[in-house]
């Protein structure tokens, strides 16, 4: 449930690891059609969240359709025939004992939605190579914000979210309309200084190599990094990964999807980005094209300075990137 109007989002980062292209500037964001069906339906309209307080949350109604398929696995629905409820409803499937959220946690969940009462999910994460989703509960529909606050990792929640909470009635965006309704399955989530703490262990070891290509990288492990590039240094002339800091986790394989923090910056230097700032850790897919297929065999808890060149197709500027890998989703 993203927000549209975020300066870097998901899919630009990805896109932009990917395909060696980040010239993002402004409000704006590159993205792919793969990186935009894996946030399809994360994008948020302005203003933004709501104030939850505000919002009535109903824990059940005999409208909710009646979920099918056993918690781990993509569900399918069974509608009443009833008119969706007025307010927003979370129904709690199954109890989770883990974290609760709150309203400013990055939430790590499967899940799928449909339209109210249509059989056709609109998006799914289990429909997407199986890994879940990561994204901020700042940076979704107020449905979601308001909805996953106070919920626990390890609850299976049905949410049923009204027009006003979600995408509204207006079909011309190319968003889904009305009533939404969503089965969510939360794996993990936390603050995004608790989930930065993943690289603390991290043990130095390409200090060198990034200074001898030029760039300068800041902030303790564990911590908020910045990334700047030294006057005079050469432009990339082809995607590179350096390892800065090596971390104790599972290694990385081809098709996981890591959750990162990352901070980046082009090559004058003009246009900085970080989710440490935007306190939104990503989830980007490890693909096969380079220099995200560079990362397989990088255990997690690292810490990599990753540098693209200079994109012609898309105007975008040779870039350089702190990518700390938190966990493998």
């Amino acid at each position: 449930m993203r927000r549209t109007h975020l300066t870097l989002t998901t899919m630009a980062l990805a896109a932009c690891l990917t395909l060696a292209a980040c010239g993002q500037s402004g409000g704006g964001a590159q993205s792919t059609a793969a990186a935009q069906a894996s946030t399809q339906a994360t994008a948020q309209p302005a203003p933004g969240p709501v104030d939850c307080s505000t919002v009535t949350v109903d824990s059940d109604s005999d409208a909710l359709p009646v979920i099918k398929g056993e918690a781990g696995a993509e569900p399918a629905v069974s509608w009443t025939g009833k008119e969706p409820p007025a307010n927003l409803t979370v129904k709690t499937l199954d109890q989770g004992s883990g974290q609760e959220l709150k309203e400013t946690d990055t939430v790590i969940a499967h899940y799928v939605g449909w339209q109210w009462d249509t059989n056709e999910a609109f998006d799914s994460s289990w429909s997407r190579g199986g890994s879940p989703a990561a994204f901020s509960l700042q940076q979704v529909v107020s449905g979601w914000t308001c909805g996953l606050t106070g919920a626990h990792v390890g609850d299976r929640v049905l949410m049923s979210i009204p027009a006003d909470l979600a995408y509204g009635d207006d079909p011309a965006g190319g968003r889904p309309t009305g009533t939404l309704v969503f089965v969510v399955e939360i794996k993990g989530g936390g603050s995004s200084d608790e989930i930065a703490a993943g690289t603390k262990d991290a043990v130095m070891e390409g200090e060198a190599a990034v200074q001898a290509k030029g760039v300068t990288v800041g902030g303790e492990l564990g911590a908020a990094a910045t990334v700047s590039v030294n006057e005079g240094a050469a432009e990339p002339t082809a995607p590179e990964v350096i390892v800065l800091a090596r971390g104790t986790g599972e290694p990385i394989k081809a098709g996981d999807t890591i959750l990162a923090h990352t901070a980046s910056m082009s090559w004058d230097n003009s246009t900085p980005n970080s989710t440490w700032e935007n306190q939104s850790p990503q989830s980007i897919p490890v693909t096969d094209q380079k220099p995200m297929s560079d990362l397989v065999g990088v255990p997690a808890g690292s810490r990599v300075v990753v540098l693209t060149p200079a994109d012609a197709a898309s105007g975008a500027p040779a870039s350089a990137h702190v990518v700390d890998i938190e966990q493998i989703l």
